[in-house]
């Protein structure tokens, strides 16, 4: 059973709208002043639309194998942060600074979106999702990988919606120390430095949103 086009033209305009939000916040960053991880917002930025071309082939900006080399560096570089950090001893910390589970989670979407786009390529249909709009999906042959790679985002989901409750929790405790000290204007402050983050929840939604779309899009492969 394929995808209702409706919803698989939802789903791409919200994979759109997150590449949109996820430029205004590179070119927002910088001249208001707040800190951001670009590499983040690039990320998404790229994924946006990729997703958005597997819902509506209409949509598709670029052939599959261009993807597939762009999400290979992207994965590449978020592996090497990751290993950074391990070699650092950076595996805990502040949710929204560089340690090894925020890289972890993006090196899991980025690995997430190459193989979706080799799935796309071994099932034969060429650069397009046509399976996901209409006709009968060709599942692949061997579901365990894909079914474990969907319980991992599903894992990565979790851990971001866990995330976003202890920065409130975090902000909340920065709060109350703030107005304590008659400095009530100082939160979302990154450790180390006198720059607040710039929506730091949204990128934490961002990576949901991504995780949810990327999940059904693998249940529909299978």
């Amino acid at each position: 059973m394929g995808l209702p086009s409706g919803l698989a033209y939802a789903i791409a305009v919200l994979m759109l709208g997150i590449s949109v939000s996820c430029t205004c916040r590179i070119a927002l960053a910088r001249r208001l002043g707040r800190r951001s991880h670009h590499d983040v917002d690039l990320a998404h930025l790229l994924m946006g639309l990729a997703m958005a071309g597997m819902f509506v082939p209409g949509w598709r900006i670029a052939p599959t194998g261009t993807w597939e080399v762009v999400f290979a560096a992207v994965g590449t570089y978020f592996l090497v942060l990751s290993a950074r950090c391990v070699a650092r001893g950076n595996v805990t910390g502040d949710d929204h600074g560089r340690h090894v589970s925020h890289s972890a989670v993006h090196l899991v979407l980025a690995g997430t979106m190459s193989y979706m786009f080799w799935l796309t390529t071994s099932m034969g249909l060429g650069a397009s999702m046509t399976m996901s709009v209409s006709g009968s999906p060709r599942g692949v042959r061997d579901p365990t990988f894909t079914l474990a790679l969907v319980v991992v985002l599903v894992g990565a989901l979790i851990w971001q919606l866990d995330a976003r409750g202890r920065f409130a929790l975090q902000r909340q405790r920065i709060l109350v120390s703030g107005v304590a000290e008659g400095a009530g204007d100082r939160v979302d402050v990154a450790p180390g430095s006198s720059l607040p983050w710039l929506a730091p929840r949204l990128e934490i939604a961002t990576d949901v949103a991504m995780c949810l779309a990327m999940g059904y899009m693998l249940v529909l492969m299978m």
